[in-house]
């Protein structure tokens, strides 16, 4: 796939960059993980994703100060404990219970009381921040999309999500994409966790929307890393109907990506 490298033809994407899975002290952390599962250090995993995460920040704030608009897609979960029996993720395992870690898990990623603002444990970690960008939330428990959720150069999207995927996780995936579609956004930059989960099951979907994700190799990072490069070969076969042109999967380097994006505008 040649990317077309003009603002106007692309978005990006970070997928669940939070402290639940991208620090020690989250519930679902990567690096306690691989400590426990995989017998790895502690402290050389979270070094890792240090670094994944300092270089996400730079490449977001590249991309948003070239004009390029900015989307999350965030886990953000409620607990019948805390919330009600009502407002129970059914992603989150139920008091009593035993997680099998296919469908349902710890509690994680849970919005606060009031179901407006997520715990620290869901908040986005702070290396990858746009200090200057209009944010705006949309929770998957809104009657409607916001007004102000507007796919636009300076203003950042956060979609809360209520599942490892956009799709069933949040109503208003539909919105988006046909406002990406509408505006001829068909090239999508992906990086965040994990590739063989979370990345994974939301490239799929764009995949099958039919659009190009360019996907940032060293901005993302495995919750198992026996499965990284299996998961990235499943995600690059995965749509060979748009042959190179459309619904494609290309990877690349946040420092190429950098290069080839700011050679393509000084043409």
């Amino acid at each position: 796939m040649t990317v077309q490298w003009k603002p106007e033809t692309c978005a990006s994407v970070a997928v669940d960059c939070l402290n639940t899975f991208m620090k020690a002290n989250g519930k679902l952390s990567i690096a306690a993980y691989q400590a426990a599962v995989k017998g790895r250090k502690l402290e050389e995993v979270q070094a890792e994703l240090d670094i994944v995460g300092k270089r996400i920040g730079e490449l977001r704030n590249f991309l948003f100060d070239h004009d390029v608009p900015a989307l999350q897609f965030q886990d953000a979960h409620v607990s019948e404990t805390v919330h009600g029996k009502r407002f129970h993720s059914l992603e989150i395992v139920r008091e009593g219970q035993a997680p099998d870690f296919i469908r349902v898990f710890p509690a994680h990623a849970l919005l606060d009381k009031n179901r407006r603002f997520g715990t620290e444990d869901q908040q986005a970690i702070d290396a990858i921040a746009l200090p200057k960008s209009r944010k705006v939330f949309i929770r998957w428990f809104d009657q409607q999309m916001p007004p102000e959720a507007i796919v636009e150069p300076k203003t950042e999207l956060i979609f809360m999500k209520d599942d490892f995927c956009m799709s069933p996780g949040t109503p208003f995936v539909h919105q988006l994409f046909w406002e990406l579609r509408r505006q001829g956004r068909f090239y999508l930059i992906v990086f965040g966790v994990c590739d063989e989960i979370c990345n994974l099951r939301n490239v799929l979907l764009l995949l099958s929307a039919i659009f190009n994700v360019v996907y940032v190799t060293d901005c993302t990072y495995p919750l198992d890393p026996d499965k990284r490069d299996v998961a990235i070969q499943y995600m690059k076969t995965f749509n060979p109907l748009g042959d190179g042109k459309t619904g494609s999967f290309t990877t690349i380097t946040a420092q190429e990506l950098m290069n080839e994006f700011s050679q393509a505008l000084a043409k």
